[in-house]
């Protein structure tokens, strides 16, 4: 797949622009200095993050069921959780999701599926405005450099080929491919792939999203003997990403972690 290629006019300004100020936020249109088309004032208005703090309280969304949950800690522990040290299988986790099985070594999600974020994700979507998928995918390559022992092999949730035919790109491939260059991880767009068509899940139940998407994707043998990372922009309800991890340890896969940038609440 190619990257987002504006119009001849607009790639004009924006090679211009960058020759002269470098990179520029695609917010403001100001200079970022971070290499990654956001300034650091557009990107501190990128809430909320999936942990809040409030004095000695922190309230985080569990990466498992997105249920709120509150904990009091001390400012040590705050600091840990908001720089991602404790957000593995366990630190992520409510007490009752600790104690299930999960197919996920470590569940990265930081931000919460809200405004202003869930806007942004939708323009890349379903807008077009694929410049946005480098800003994500470093977005969620900073929060993933706060990790020990990164994966071996970042992969995409795949489209179905009829499905991206239409759409013309899969955001969370663009996602993938940032996030991979930033991080100098390889991206593997090939060692993954939906093999059937499972129209859209919007709307069903966590049940039911399960059974429609169960057998749907397969594997190269790419991933056998690998530590696997799959990206996608939103996590709901983990559907389509288990079946995945599924398929990719059947491959042969030595361990499959979740990458996202947002996570839904279950109060949504």
């Amino acid at each position: 797949m190619h990257f987002y290629v504006p119009r001849t006019a607009e790639s004009a300004i924006l090679r211009l622009r960058r020759l002269i100020i470098g990179s520029c936020c695609v917010f403001c249109n100001r200079k970022s200095g971070l290499d990654r088309d956001i300034c650091c004032a557009c990107e501190q208005l990128l809430m909320p993050r999936i942990v809040r703090k409030s004095r000695n309280r922190v309230n985080y969304l569990c990466g498992l069921c997105g249920d709120e949950q509150t904990e009091y800690c001390s400012p040590q522990e705050f600091h840990d959780i908001s720089n991602g040290q404790a957000l593995s299988a366990q630190g992520f986790f409510c007490q009752q999701c600790q104690n299930t099985n999960t197919l996920f070594v470590r569940l990265l999600a930081p931000y919460r599926y809200e405004f202003p974020l869930d806007s942004i994700i939708k323009k890349l979507k379903y807008g077009k405005q694929r410049l946005l998928g480098r800003v994500l995918g470093s977005l969620l390559a900073s929060f993933a450099k706060t990790q020990a022992d990164l994966p071996q092999m970042i992969v995409a949730v795949p489209m179905h080929p009829s499905r991206q035919l239409g759409r013309g790109y899969n955001q969370a491939d663009d996602i993938a491919r940032w996030c991979a260059k930033d991080l100098g991880i390889p991206y593997r767009s090939r060692a993954a792939s939906r093999i059937f068509d499972t129209g859209s899940m919007a709307g069903l139940s966590k049940s039911a999203r399960q059974l429609r998407i169960l057998g749907a994707f397969s594997a190269a043998e790419e991933v056998h003997g690998k530590r696997v990372a799959i990206v996608d922009d939103v996590l709901t309800t983990g559907a389509t990403a288990r079946e995945l991890a599924r398929e990719l340890y059947d491959t042969g896969a030595l361990s499959v972690e979740l990458w996202v940038l947002a996570r839904t609440s279950s109060a949504r």
